[in-house]
Formats: C-alpha cells, sequence, structure tokens
C-alpha cells in the first residue's frame, strides 16, 4: 500500500480556484479577495495555518461583518504579521555580558561579620513541623479535539490527486462543504493510493473517519446487486451527492464498438474496470460475469494500457476519468467515448456505520453542501476545475 499524507485545515477550498492567488498571500500585506477565496485559505497561503484565520478575522471585523464565513470579492484586507514570530521573539532571553572587571585591592570589599558562638550543651533542636501548603487552582484544560480523518486516493483525475490543484475537485468541494458546516472543525487528509483498502480496511477498522469519492450503488434495488456492491450499502452511510458523473465505455477509434447502441453487442467482450469501481453499471446493463471477460486492475491508466497493448477491448469508466487518463498516457488521439451506452451516477463522501462521530460528519457535510449549491461555490469551484481539465487534454 502506497501512502502520501499531508495535514490540511478545513477551508482551504478554492484553494486553486484562481491561478496565482496563493502567491500573493503573505503575512504583513493587503490582500484583494478574488472568487472562491475563504479566511481560512487565506490564513493557509500566509502563515502555514488555515486554523490562524481567527488573526486574519479580528484584524478586518469592521471590513468583513459578523460572519467570517462570508467575504466579499474585491474587498482589501489587512493580514497581520505572523504573530507566532513576535510571541517567539518575545520568549527569548536577552543576556547582557559584563564587560567592568572589579578589582579587589580598589573596590571596598564587605567583611562577613563574626557569627555568635552557640553552645552546643544547651542548645535545643526544635523539630520543624512541616505546613501544608495551599493548593493553587488550576484552570480547566479544554478537552481535546480531535479531527476528523479523510482519506482519499491519487489516480483519480480530475476528483482526487495530489497533484492537482486544491488536491482535486472533489477535494475541493469537501472542504468548502464542511467549512460552510462548520469553519472550526479540523481535519487531517491522507492520499492512500490502494482505493480498494479504504473499503476493506481503513474505514472499518476506524484507522479513518471517512473516504472519497464513491459511486453509491442503486442500494434499494437489493435483488440486482453484486455481493460487493450488497455489502457497501450494508456498511457504509452515505452523503448527499456532490457530483454527478457520465460512466461510459471506451474503445480504440475506429472500433464498431464506438458505434452499437445496444449493450448486448459488448457480451463476450473483455472489459476492463478499476477495482474499485462499482460493477453496479455493468449488471444493471446485463453485463454479468458470465457474459463478459472483466478485468479489474487497480487504476483508469492501467486499464487503458491493457487496451492499448490489445489485451481488452473495452474500458468501463466516468467519462472525465477516461479522459484525464488518456491524456495522462498522451493517447488522446487513440481512443473515444462510445456516444450511444452510458449511465449517470453520483459521488458521494463515505462513512463505515460503526463509527458515531464519522456518521455525525455526514450529516455536517450534507448542511453543507445546501449551503455551498446555495452559495454559487459548487458551481466555481467545478467550472474551474473542469476549465483546467479541459486545458491539460
Amino acid at each position: 500500500m502506497t501512502i502520501s499524507a499531508k495535514t490540511l485545515c478545513i477551508g482551504c477550498t478554492a484553494a486553486f480556484l484562481t491561478s496565482g492567488a496563493a502567491f500573493a498571500q503573505e503575512a504583513c500585506k493587503t490582500y484583494t479577495v478574488v472568487a472562491g477565496d475563504n479566511l481560512r485559505f487565506i490564513a493557509r497561503a500566509a502563515y502555514g495555518d488555515a486554523d490562524m484565520y481567527r488573526v486574519i478575522y479580528g484584524a478586518n471585523v469592521d471590513v468583513i461583518g459578523a460572519k467570517a464565513d462570508l467575504i466579499e470579492v474585491g474587498v482589501s484586507i489587512a493580514i497581520p504579521c505572523d504573530p507566532r514570530s513576535e510571541v517567539a521573539a518575545a520568549a527569548t532571553p536577552s543576556v547582557g555580558l559584563a564587560t567592568a572587571v572589579i578589582d579587589p585591592a580598589s573596590e571596598p570589599v564587605a567583611v562577613v561579620p563574626d557569627l555568635p558562638v552557640v553552645s552546643t550543651d544547651t542548645a535545643e533542636v526544635a523539630a520543624a513541623t512541616p505546613v501544608a501548603a495551599t493548593p493553587t487552582p488550576t484552570a480547566e484544560e479544554p478537552p481535546m479535539v480531535f479531527p476528523y480523518r479523510f482519506v482519499t486516493g491519487n489516480g483519480y483525475a480530475p476528483f482526487a490527486d495530489e497533484m492537482l490543484p486544491g488536491g482535486g475537485m472533489f477535494t475541493q468541494l469537501v472542504e468548502m462543504a464542511v467549512f460552510r458546516a462548520d469553519p472550526g472543525v479540523p481535519y487531517n487528509m491522507t492520499f492512500v493510493n490502494d482505493w480498494q483498502a479504504h473499503i476493506d480496511a481503513l474505514l472499518p477498522s476506524g484507522a479513518y473517519d471517512l473516504s472519497f469519492p464513491w459511486v453509491r450503488p442503486d442500494c434499494e434495488s437489493t435483488g440486482m446487486l453484486s455481493t460487493s456492491d450488497a455489502a457497501r450499502c450494508e456498511a457504509f452511510v452515505f452523503s448527499a451527492p456532490l457530483y454527478e458523473i457520465v460512466d461510459g465505455f471506451f474503445a480504440p477509434v475506429g472500433s464498431e464498438l464506438l458505434s452499437v447502441t445496444s449493450y448486448t453487442a459488448f457480451e463476450g467482450k473483455r472489459i476492463c474496470r478499476p477495482e474499485s469501481y462499482t460493477t453496479g453499471v455493468l449488471e444493471e446493463a446485463g453485463l454479468t460475469s458470465d457474459k463478459i471477460d472483466l478485468t479489474r486492475p487497480i487504476s483508469a491508466v492501467d486499464c487503458f494500457e491493457a487496451m492499448a497493448a490489445g489485451k481488452v477491448d473495452l474500458v468501463s469508466i466516468d467519462a472525465e476519468v477516461g479522459d484525464s487518463a488518456i491524456a495522462e498516457l498522451g493517447m488522446t488521439g487513440d481512443f473515444a467515448q462510445n456516444p450511444h451506452l452510458m449511465t449517470f451516477d453520483s459521488l458521494h463522501v463515505i462513512a463505515h456505520k460503526s463509527n458515531a462521530r464519522a456518521v455525525e460528519m455526514i450529516g455536517m457535510l450534507n448542511e453543507g453542501v445546501v449551503e455551498m449549491y446555495e452559495s454559487g461555490e459548487w458551481y466555481d469551484i467545478v467550472s474551474s476545475a473542469l476549465e483546467r481539465n479541459a486545458l491539460q487534454k
């Protein structure tokens, strides 16, 4: 299992919605708010710590107003110097070195006076009775707040990859949803490339609280679900949908499979679909394991490499992910998507049902998603990410 971790704080969403914006946010300077900004992102860019947004808010409360999570585009705000640097400087003791040398021959020296002699025969030694010290009342320490532990993975462009701006479109959507729900909630985010391990081990064991992005199977059609999809419905709680995807089929350019209009034409074919993807879309189309030769590598790139090598006939994948994988391989003109056969699915954050704290967080996320839709931030994040992804193809 390959693990690459980085710690983030809530509210870093839309960090890269505007090219070059991050580099303009420096301590001890004035910054003009641009679309997609929030105080946590600005604090992270300026101080390296999103939780220090309170410092910026405190210095600009007259400009921002009563709600720290709403800042107006175009407003100039002052970014104070890093208070941690000032505290560190004040805490460092300044030691003065004496350069004057005292000469005992010229300076008077105080002589210790003679002490009276006490007779050992008559002296009495009084036993000292210890006096109990009055305990000094100590202030109650605030309860420790444990961050929510999010886990996602790489190789899922444009939705999740730590090499993408903001960690990918879906990462930004999740961050903004949590920020809208409660700007004060901290969290850790880790990128674990073994996607299947998220649902097989990492969430069930409690090593992490929430994972994203995942397609929700049609959990209401229990009789039609595969074993893995049924288990997913049984064990996990799904957030409200954050994004809708088009799940389609890719084939080599010139293949007759690109023009067929019935799923029956795919029967008997070698189809590749990454292992962490639900097979529900295949089964709903009648493409069950007894009718196709299904290959399940780790990533979308693996599937397209297999198709380029002639090992599979079709790749079943989300259209955006498929386009990104093809672009990554530099094979944009080699593969195309069948325009007739596709399904629509939604992407979600999931939590294991045994983790009550994570399930509670799903509820908070859902509230944040509603606010994000209403504020227009969802559209800003998605449109910017898709535009950037299109330019890379």
